[in-house]
């Protein structure tokens, strides 16, 4: 624990609770430990549910990256190996959702034990390992802004501004699917209901796949920016970090490096000097692919209001406690405004079949309908639930992808609800588009103006103790 170097050390860097980790056998009370300032200094750094989630984790994987790099050519290995990625979306691979081999075998050729392979993966139950493929959907690259515009409406592709944000409340689209799902898929909960390494930000770290899976993630970011209209944030307290505290990993020769989002950049440039071998020849593919799948459900497959802020259309009348098989609520929606938003998506329904132009010319865009979950807390991390809008009584969920608004992953959940965070247990909230689903509910005439009613299907049933309650569910719009 006190090596800098060393792989439980890095772990702590993303997170680490010191009763969890007893409990999986990677800390022992009273062993050797670095001094207090240093743990002050390096640990429990992880960035979620902030604008600063994927800068941060790009210095993180290359601050391993080189630690491991230089064991390997200390036992006589490659001199430029590089972190490899886990590309699960890859839709022209059919084992590209399986577990990777090399981490699903518990012992090596030789027959001695692999370091690959960890016991707490319990997954979705299936050995090996296969991720879902609607938890591997690329949707998020469709997002056209890095950073959302305020309470109530659309996070982004990199997730809304904050301070240095260790246990946040709003995920960014990248950080929410595919990150947190699959760092849930993979590490799931034993059948007592502890949660695998992968599925709590303190333990995840520990967890040899993790590094595949950021690896991939990071990947994605550079995917993402190689559109020309897709632009990081220029805003002075993204490119300098948060002011209350900085990143700050290890590097080979122990020493201290500080980094600034800034210096994340440019993966091709000093420190960094790398490049991902499909990035280039990948990206168009998989931006079509995530395109292709947006029609699908609820995905934000429109370009976001710039600047514009959210109006608040309805919500549900009380808390929800999601446990067992799901929970249902309906969200009362002022008819007003209700009204409104059908108008709109009639008028623009009116205007694409009209062979006639209007007098006045198109009609102003309908607005972008928006799912808030608020205040989502849990005493326990490893659901994975899925969010659908008027779906019909007695009919099969995966029959009706068309009515998924998304799916939440409960990774960081957990801690986000303990008081001493920053946010004073507050949870975490999620925001769906949902504009597509209510647009053909309005055109098949299924849509109420009154009210949406929202079903909580966890893939598992959910035990009393996860203690998972949902503060409120509410409906906003947003003008194009």
């Amino acid at each position: 624990m006190s090596d800098k170097t060393g792989w439980r050390f890095m772990a702590a860097v993303h997170g680490i609770d010191k009763a969890l980790w007893q409990q999986y056998g990677y800390y022992t009370p009273g062993e050797a430990m670095p001094p207090q300032s240093e743990q002050d200094l390096f640990w429990n750094q992880c960035q979620h549910q902030t604008w600063y989630f994927i800068p941060w984790h790009r210095g993180y994987v290359w601050s391993i990256e080189g630690l491991v790099r230089e064991e390997i050519i200390k036992q006589g290995g490659p001199a430029d190996w590089a972190m490899p990625y886990w590309n699960y979306s890859d839709s022209q691979n059919p084992q590209a959702r399986m577990l990777p081999p090399a981490f699903a075998s518990k012992t090596l050729p030789d027959n001695s034990p692999n370091p690959l392979y960890v016991a707490q993966r319990y997954g979705l139950g299936t050995v090996p390992i296969v991720l879902p493929a609607k938890d591997v959907t690329l949707e998020a690259l469709l997002q056209p802004r890095f950073t959302g515009t305020g309470a109530g409406a659309l996070s982004g592709f990199g997730g809304l501004k904050t301070g240095f944000s260790h246990s946040g409340q709003v995920s960014g689209r990248l950080e929410n699917h595919p990150h947190n799902i699959v760092h849930v898929d993979v590490g799931g909960e034993a059948a007592n209901g502890d949660p695998g390494l992968m599925s709590d930000p303190d333990t995840a770290g520990l967890d040899p796949i993790f590094w595949l899976h950021h690896a991939n993630i990071d990947r994605l970011w550079s995917v993402w920016t190689r559109n020309p209209n897709h632009q990081n944030p220029t805003d002075p307290a993204w490119l300098n970090g948060p002011m209350d505290r900085k990143f700050v990993v290890p590097t080979v020769d122990g020493t201290n490096y500080f980094y600034t989002p800034a210096e994340m950049l440019d993966s091709t440039a000093a420190p960094l000097n790398y490049i991902y071998d499909e990035e280039q020849s990948s990206a168009d593919t998989v931006m079509m692919v995530a395109a292709k799948a947006a029609p699908q459900a609820g995905v934000e497959g429109k370009a976001m209001a710039d600047g514009k802020k959210a109006e608040l259309v309805g919500a549900n009348a009380s808390t929800i406690k999601l446990v067992g098989a799901g929970a249902k609520t309906s969200v009362k929606l002022d008819q007003a405004l209700g009204n409104q938003m059908a108008q709109g998506f009639k008028a623009m329904r009116g205007f694409a079949t009209s062979t006639t132009p209007p007098a006045d010319g198109a009609p102003k865009p309908a607005d972008q309908v928006l799912l808030n979950l608020e205040n989502i807390r849990a005493d326990k991390d490893a659901a994975v639930v899925d969010v659908y809008v008027n779906l019909p009584a007695g009919e099969n969920p995966e029959d009706r992808l068309d009515l998924l608004a998304g799916t939440i992953g409960f990774f960081g959940v957990r801690k986000a609800s303990l008081p001493d965070q920053p946010h004073g247990g507050m949870g975490i909230s999620e925001v769906f588009d949902i504009t597509r689903i209510v647009e053909c509910l309005e055109a098949s005439g299924a849509l109420s103006t009154d009210n949406l009613n929202i079903d909580l299907i966890p893939r598992k049933a959910v035990s009393e103790d996860a203690g998972i309650t949902v503060e409120r569910i509410s409906i906003y719009r947003q003008e194009q």
